[in-house]
């Protein structure tokens, strides 16, 4: 026969293995409801950064497109905006950028407006067409020596940031504010556009262009979109949504 007391040892030690494993395995089940709560089902997979971003948003965070949405290209350093190549005071060509003359498009098309503008007793001529990189270097270190950078910036370009390295730009006969007023100037205002032409700098567009205005000077667009900037007065900066500064 077993003793009282051993039996009431007994008896302690069982409630009290009890109490010890109730201690241990509720805080165990609290914590693990909490875990699942926070974590959620198990069912609903993880989504990545990639799965959220959209390709638009990351092009804009790279700052790949114009402020006005164009998409940005660079090939071989040369800058190409909504498939137009662009140059100006922020975006340069190469030094060994060289079409090797006007382009062909540029020079087809120059000879389509002349013609017709030697039917209407205007004669027109390319008074300075493609300039290289070391061309245009000592135009505006002479322009610079003569007249200071401030005047030099404003009407000349730096080596590396002339469209007239681009072959897709050119002078038309005499350079000078008067030009616009001879009937050559007021026939290329009224019919260049017609041709695929504008004229680059135009009257009053200096905060956007960065350049005074040249009526004489012209760059080669196409034609769709030489008359779409002539139809709104838009200069190129402002229809694409870009700043012509040097940095």
């Amino acid at each position: 026969m077993k003793s009282p007391i051993r039996n009431e040892k007994l008896k302690k030690l069982t409630i009290l293995t009890g109490i010890c494993a109730c201690l241990i395995i509720i805080p165990i089940a609290i914590i693990t409801g909490i875990v699942r709560a926070a974590s959620g089902p198990e069912e609903v997979p993880a989504v990545s950064v990639e799965d959220i971003v959209s390709p638009t948003e990351t092009t804009l965070a790279e700052g790949e497109v114009t402020s006005k949405g164009y998409k940005i290209e660079v090939v071989d350093g040369v800058t190409f905006i909504n498939g137009i190549l662009v140059v100006n005071k922020t975006y340069s060509l190469p030094k060994n950028y060289n079409p090797g003359g006007l382009t062909e498009d540029t020079q087809k098309a120059f000879e389509k407006m002349r013609e017709a503008a030697n039917k209407e007793g205007i004669r027109l001529w390319v008074q300075s067409g493609f300039r290289s990189y070391d061309r245009q270097k000592e135009l505006y270190d002479r322009y610079n020596e003569e007249r200071g950078t401030e005047y030099a910036d404003a009407y000349s370009a730096r080596p590396g940031y002339s469209e007239h390295q681009s072959g897709l730009s050119f002078d038309v006969n005499e350079a000078g504010t008067n030009f616009e007023e001879t009937k050559e100037g007021q026939w290329i205002e009224k019919h260049a556009h017609e041709y695929g032409f504008i004229i680059r700098f135009p009257e009053g567009k200096a905060k956007f262009t960065g350049y005074e205005f040249e009526p004489w000077h012209l760059r080669y667009v196409g034609e769709e979109l030489a008359k779409e900037l002539t139809d709104n007065d838009l200069c190129l900066e402002e229809y694409l949504g870009i700043t012509s500064e040097y940095k």
